[in-house]
């Protein structure tokens, strides 16, 4: 089940992330938001750790009926007074409180990664996702996950992983993933992967030893 200590670290500086979030994830906003190639218009839309609710906003000025849901209070209490025209509600990804087939479209930036269960996350939100309907996701990169562990480094295995972002003002433990969890039989079975992309955004990520490599990756998916 999820990790409480993970769950509710965010409380502990919701503002300093929020305040750099826009300036230094330029790469990965950039890549996320050009897979929206399609029309908000009228959709129900959740998404799935909004955090500060600045993407809700987002979806909701392009004509989304848009519903956000966080664990974290803090994060949510912010979203709440920042955004009332969108519906914020506290939960899981792993539990999602809501209705079977109900959305046409999932949005999820940073946020399906902090999950020891992310086959089962993946299995939630396409519960509630409507036929046809569109997943957006951005996660870390498992590669990323798996440079950053600093002792027992095992790919296959969920250590809890250490990552210093913003220039190193905020370390973030969450746990690492394989490809496989977010990728095996379950996902193919409910979902047409229509795009995938990863790339990298320093210093938004921490650059292990000088390397160049993957720190997230984006998919868009319809639900079958």
């Amino acid at each position: 089940m999820k990790n409480e200590t993970i769950d509710k670290q965010y409380n502990n500086f919701d503002d300093i992330y929020s305040s750099n979030l826009a300036v230094q994830d330029a790469a990965g906003n950039r890549f996320f938001y050009q897979t929206i190639d399609f029309s908000l218009e009228g959709k129900n839309i959740l998404d799935v750790g909004c955090g500060d609710g600045t993407d809700c906003n987002f979806y909701q000025k392009s004509g989304g009926i848009v519903t956000g849901v966080e664990p974290s209070d803090d994060f949510l209490n912010s979203a709440r007074k920042k955004y009332p025209q969108c519906k914020f509600i506290i939960g899981v990804g792993e539990n999602l409180p809501l209705n079977d087939s109900s959305f046409d479209v999932v949005f999820s930036k940073y946020a399906v990664q902090t999950s020891p269960e992310v086959p089962r996350v993946m299995s939630e939100i396409a519960r509630v996702l409507k036929k046809d309907g569109i997943l957006v996701m951005l996660s870390k990169h498992p590669l990323r996950q798996f440079m950053e562990q600093n002792a027992d480094k095992n790919y296959f295995k969920n250590n809890i992983t250490t990552s210093n972002i913003y220039d190193g003002r905020i370390a973030l433990h969450e746990p690492s993933h394989s490809f496989g969890e977010y990728f095996n039989r379950g996902f193919f079975d409910n979902f047409d992967l229509l795009d995938y992309k990863e790339w990298y955004d320093f210093p938004a990520s921490e650059q292990i030893d000088g390397a160049i490599h993957p720190t997230f990756f984006v998919i868009k998916a319809r639900r079958r």
